[in-house]
Formats: structure tokens, C-alpha cells, sequence
């Protein structure tokens, strides 16, 4: 029996109209940052969303919390379109569903001390009927995430890197969210920190029953923290499978040159050209036809330029996702 599917994403897309003439009144075009993308995510579990920088990544993240609006499409959050909530059923979401950004200093509101920052939610929705209920909230939030009672009276710029993102998941969590999306979480952090991070993670999912949309183009932290991996690139997914599938046995050939990618600690031997995904990205205002990844490929030939291929779905495990690979 299959676990239920707390977010669906079906087909989305999101075009940005592009203006142009004279003062910038007339829609020129339309940048195509998502299109046609579909996934979902089981609960309590997490899905690594990878690719390239202006993949299209961060804006499926933005629109699975409705901060940001839809082209086309729907997305789903425990069986029901985000598209069709009113205010209130808005305001629960708001509630279920929680972000962590990738700078946590440019996240955290410098005017504010961490109780407020945190506990600021607690107020809105109206889940604490007065400031010493809110403090305790917030106190046993920040011990959960590692941080001590004497941090509730301090501003951000009195944090490190690690305890400022530490700060930001507090502030995710107070809400007890069943959703949360994690985008770069840990890229402006040190690689000792990122470690540090991810296991906190990792421990309140357990905790907790979280389910994670994970954002990151590195491919380590993604294997490091997912059950599931969609591979993003230019605005279309290549190949959507199990960890164990992506890592072991990758189909498509986009999906094998970011493996190649990845940094190793000995290089010698090894032809660095070979490990470079050759020329440069198209842009999404004009994407190629049929498999958008053919310009850059190796593999390349004529019928890719037509068709673009089935990326391979979770279960199939006999299915191609490229003619050629």
C-alpha cells in the first residue's frame, strides 16, 4: 500500500511575460522558468529537486507555497488544489506549509530580536493568548533546533552563519507545519556547518513526520538528504526517480554528465574536459524543441531535436528516458 501523497504537482508551468518598446508597455515574449512539470511527494518523506542555476528550481518552490502565482497547471496539497483555497483554507495552509531561504541574514528581519522574529506567527494566526505563552513556544522551538535560552534577546547580526539558518528553521517550525521547502538551505553555509544542518534536518523529520521539497544543484547534499530525486533543466524535468535509481543507474544523458560533475578529492588520471557539460544554456525566452538538453548533448541525434522523451517515473524501472542513452 502506497503512503498518501501530501503535495502533487501536475503539470505546472509558469511563464514570465518579457515587455519591451517604448516604455516598456509591450509584451515582447514570455520566459518559460517551468514548463510542464509534474512530481509528487509522500509523506514524510523527501524529494531533492536538482539542476542547474535558472532551471527553474526555486520558482516550482515559490509556487508550492502560493508565493507565486500559476500559468498553468495545479498543484495539490493533501488532495486539494491551492488554486481553489479562499481565505481561510489560505490561512491553514499558511500554517502547514513553511520555507527556509538560502541566506538565513537576509531572511531575518535585523530590527528584530529572535523571539519576535520567531514568535511573530504565533501572534498572526492567533495560536498563543499572551507574550509569556508566546516566549515558552519560541524557547522550546530554539532548544529543539540546537540553540540556548540566552538567544531569545538577540538580533541576527549576533549569530553565525549556521546559527542564523538554525534561526530560520526555528521560525519554519513554530507553526508545527506538515510541509516544508527547503531551498539552498545550506549553500552560504561552511561545509562543516552544512553537515551540521542537514543531520538537524534529518533528526526532526523523524521528529516530526516532515515532508521536504529539497532545492540544491549539489548533487552530494542531495543524496545526503532525499528518498526521491527530480532532476531540473531548463525549465523541464530529465529524469524523476529513487535515489537509489539516479545515483546507480542514470538514464537520461543530463542526468549522468551532473554525476560526472561532481568534485572529487583526486583528480589525476581523469580528463577534467571529459567532466564539463559543453556549451552554454539556452535561454527560456526561445528553449530548443524536443529534448531541450540536445544542444548540449553528446548523444545527440536528429530525432531529439523532434521529440522530447518521457523522463522515467518512480517505479518503472525498465524505462528509458532518452533514445540514445
Amino acid at each position: 500500500m502506497h503512503a498518501m501523497s501530501i503535495l502533487k504537482v501536475d503539470n505546472l508551468k509558469k511563464y514570465f511575460p518579457v515587455e519591451g518598446g517604448m516604455f516598456r508597455k509591450k509584451i515582447t515574449g514570455e520566459v518559460k522558468a517551468v514548463d510542464g512539470v509534474s512530481f509528487s511527494i509522500e509523506e514524510g518523506k523527501t524529494l531533492g529537486l536538482v539542476g542547474e542555476s535558472g532551471s527553474g528550481k526555486s520558482t516550482i518552490g515559490l509556487m508550492t507555497l502560493k508565493l507565486l502565482s500559476i500559468t498553468d497547471g495545479d498543484i495539490f496539497f493533501k488532495g486539494q488544489s491551492i488554486r481553489s483555497f479562499d481565505d481561510t483554507q489560505l490561512k491553514e495552509f499558511r500554517l502547514n506549509a513553511q520555507m527556509v531561504f538560502q541566506n538565513p541574514f537576509a531572511s531575518l528581519n535585523p530590527r528584530m530580536i529572535i523571539r519576535d522574529t520567531i514568535g511573530r506567527v504565533l501572534k498572526i494566526h492567533g495560536l498563543v493568548k499572551n507574550d509569556n505563552e508566546m516566549e515558552d513556544r519560541v524557547l522550546e522551538t530554539l532548544q529543539e533546533v540546537g540553540l540556548k535560552p540566552e538567544h531569545l534577546g538577540r538580533y541576527p547580526h549576533e549569530f553565525s552563519g549556521g546559527q542564523r539558518q538554525r534561526i530560520a528553521v526555528a521560525r519554519a517550525l513554530i507553526s508545527n507545519p506538515a510541509f516544508i521547502v527547503l531551498d539552498e538551505p545550506t549553500s552560504a553555509l561552511d561545509v562543516s556547518v552544512q553537515a551540521q544542518i542537514l543531520n538537524l534536518f534529518k533528526t526532526l523529520q523523524e521528529k516530526r513526520g516532515l515532508t521536504y521539497l529539497f532545492i540544491s544543484h549539489n548533487l552530494a547534499v542531495i543524496r545526503h538528504i532525499s528518498d526521491n530525486v527530480a532532476v531540473m533543466y531548463l525549465g523541464r524535468l530529465m529524469e524523476y526517480a529513487s535515489k537509489e535509481e539516479i545515483f546507480n543507474n542514470p538514464k537520461h544523458p543530463y542526468t549522468q554528465a551532473l554525476l560526472k560533475s561532481i568534485p572529487k578529492p583526486c583528480v589525476t588520471g581523469e580528463d577534467i574536459e571529459d567532466k564539463v557539460i559543453k556549451g552554454d544554456i539556452p535561454s527560456p525566452l526561445n528553449p530548443p524543441t524536443g529534448c531541450r538538453f540536445h544542444t548540449r548533448c553528446p548523444l545527440a541525434q536528429d530525432v531529439c531535436a523532434l521529440e522530447a522523451p518521457e523522463w522515467r517515473k518512480i517505479g518503472e524501472k525498465h524505462f528509458v528516458a532518452c533514445h540514445f542513452a
